[in-house]
């Protein structure tokens, strides 16, 4: 295979590969460009456990709180999120899918395959008739006649070649073992390269998408929070100063814990950064 062969082959594969995943993510991407959907400034992939939490406590505040709107939003970012868990787990392993699932599509390589098959087989073959003629000539008695030392001959030959075949059969898979070693090395730092690529631009995407749906949700959730009673007298129980926010609840959660007992500090870092983004 000549090398300039080499890039166009992997990125067909890719593109059929992770088919799925680029137009689930380029539809997605096409509607917030389209409807000029803003993009965060904070990162809601890090944010999702306290977002889960927010809408849990506030659901056990009102039931009527994530419905309609709210909730079909919600589902969304729970299938997209799942959808993303499930790409990262799936990208993972690009040295198996590039053994398990590319090279069996390059056409040299599945006929070297196909040879190995074939000369696998034919040298199991050779084995077993050299075996059984070995057998047959050490049960041989020594001729008395011509026709006797004519088949002695026979079982002589047909052993001979079956022992020659065995040899050459068992040479070609050598041979073969190193084209295709050559082969998976010429095309493994092109596909690994461009698979790198796939996978980032993808999970850039979904992670652009799952940020922006999860910003206007969190904006949804609050805006239909400020008009909830249940939640307004909770606020008010719990002296919990400030707007109805992402940024007000934060704060709360934060006074109402003990750093050292609950969580990492990392994740409790991470919120005094949103704080600061949010003021």
């Amino acid at each position: 295979m000549k090398p300039e062969e080499i890039p166009p082959l992997v990125t067909g594969f890719l593109d059929k590969f992770f088919e799925q995943e680029l137009v689930a993510a380029q539809q997605e991407l096409d509607f917030l460009y389209e409807n000029q959907f803003e993009a965060p400034q904070i990162d809601y992939l890090k944010m999702r456990r306290f977002l889960v939490t927010a809408t849990n406590q506030l659901k056990n505040l009102d039931q009527n709180l994530v419905s309609g709107l709210v909730a079909k939003l919600y589902q969304d970012i729970q299938r997209i999120y799942e959808y993303y868990a499930d790409f990262i787990k799936k990208t993972k392993m690009a040295k198996l899918i590039y053994v398990r699932d590319f090279l069996p599509t390059v056409p040299e390589y599945a006929q070297l395959q196909n040879e190995v098959t074939l000369t696998e087989g034919q040298k199991k073959r050779f084995s077993a008739i050299a075996g059984q003629t070995d057998r047959e000539l050490a049960a041989l008695p020594t001729p008395k006649n011509d026709e006797e030392l004519a088949y002695l001959k026979q079982v002589r030959r047909r052993n001979v070649d079956a022992t020659h075949n065995f040899v050459k059969a068992k040479e070609k898979l050598v041979v073969i073992a190193q084209q295709l070693k050559e082969l998976e090395t010429a095309m493994s730092a092109e596909f690994l390269s461009q698979y790198e690529e796939y996978v980032t631009n993808l999970k850039e995407g979904l992670e652009e998408i799952l940020n922006t749906k999860s910003y206007y949700y969190d904006k949804l959730l609050w805006e239909k929070a400020a008009q909830s009673a249940s939640v307004r007298k909770f606020f008010h129980q719990a002296r919990i100063e400030g707007d109805f926010s992402t940024r007000t609840f934060i704060q709360y959660y934060m006074r109402n814990i003990d750093i050292n007992k609950s969580g990492t500090s990392d994740w409790h870092n991470y919120l005094r950064e949103v704080l600061k983004v949010l003021e």
